[in-house]
């Protein structure tokens, strides 16, 4: 009985043996790329499956070690080495790509060297767009710049009071350069006082046309926005020299506009000792509508501690009406 038992054991151990052996992690080689043409290209590679059933693909995109694509994945098994190739489609023209076989089994996962190639063709064209200049009432010249990639290329502009836009300008066929070429259009006919948006189009034959970002422009009103100030100057007390004030706040338009469009002017900041302006300055708005400004005394009011109004008023510019903050008061000294 002791014997018979002893041999038991020794079939476990062997039969565990196998077990282990069939789940060794895979060992994978990239390999070459083929047939490579503007869309599409061929990669191979070799799979050890390391004894067990094991899954592949190739991992494709243009950086590394951050790849973004997966190849169709296959299957292959036993302890001999595989040739395995897959083919990638929908590829950009003129671009390098890299690529690397990866393997993964019961035991663990294996990805294999990077390597590039490049897709044949022209790349695809760059698309900017630029501000809208010229803007008036009823009129707006919109600006970009294309990059060809040195091949005639074509460009428009879409543009509508959504970001659906809905309208597009004639195209025009920008001559092929080393260099980004600028590109415009004007449009007529506007509604004043209305916000649109529009972007530019770049395209090369066969190849998916490329859209530039979103930009907003807002015509001219036949009659300026209303809007309001805020305003807010610290210390409420100044009792030491030199006795420094900042005043920082916001011009609120009653309309919404894209960003930067009205938010553009000056803010006037007077500090007076009764009727008398004891100090100005002078605030550019910055493009969120924000102003801030800052004045100093070197000697008291009257030689003696005073209770100064601080004055602040938007001048207003093509889009809204000029308009006054609350006047505050602070102590000199």
């Amino acid at each position: 009985m002791r014997k018979i038992l002893l041999f038991s054991v020794v079939v476990v151990s062997v039969a565990a043996a196998s077990i282990a052996w069939a789940e060794t992690t895979p060992s994978v080689v990239t390999g070459d790329a083929t047939s490579v043409s503007n869309s599409t290209a061929v990669v191979h590679g070799t799979v050890n499956p390391g004894g067990g059933s094991t899954a592949f693909s190739f991992q494709y995109g243009p950086t590394a070690p951050q790849y973004g694509l997966v190849s169709r994945t296959g299957k292959v098994s036993g302890t001999s080495a595989h040739a395995v190739t897959r083919t990638l489609t929908g590829l950009t023209p003129g671009t390098t790509y890299h690529y690397a076989i990866q393997a993964v089994n019961r035991a663990g996962a294996t990805i294999g060297r990077d390597r590039t190639f490049t897709t044949t063709g022209h790349p695809p064209p760059g698309a900017t767009t630029g501000v809208a200049v010229a803007v008036t009432n009823n009129a707006a010249t919109l600006t970009g710049a294309v990059v060809t990639n040195e091949q005639t290329t074509s460009a428009y502009f879409q543009w509508g009071t959504t970001l659906a836009y809905g309208i597009q300008t004639n195209a025009v066929n920008v001559t092929a350069s080393a260099t980004p070429q600028p590109v415009s259009f004007t449009l007529v006919g506007l509604a004043a006082g209305t916000t649109y948006h529009y972007r530019l189009v770049a395209s090369h034959p066969g190849v998916a046309p490329q859209v530039g970002a979103d930009v907003g422009f807002t015509t001219i009103p036949l009659v300026r926005f209303h809007d309001r100030v805020t305003a807010h100057t610290t210390p409420g007390r100044a009792r030491h020299k030199p006795y420094l004030f900042t005043t920082t706040g916001t011009v609120i338009p009653a309309v919404a506009f894209p960003p930067g469009v009205a938010c553009t002017g000056v803010v006037n900041v007077r500090f007076f000792s009764g009727r008398k302006a004891v100090a100005f300055r002078r605030a550019a708005l910055q493009s969120n509508c924000s102003y801030g400004t800052q004045v100093g005394f070197r000697h008291l009011v009257k030689h003696h501690k005073s209770v100064l109004r601080v004055v602040v008023r938007f001048t207003g510019n093509a889009y809204l009406r000029p308009a006054d903050a609350r006047t505050r008061r602070v102590t000199l000294g």
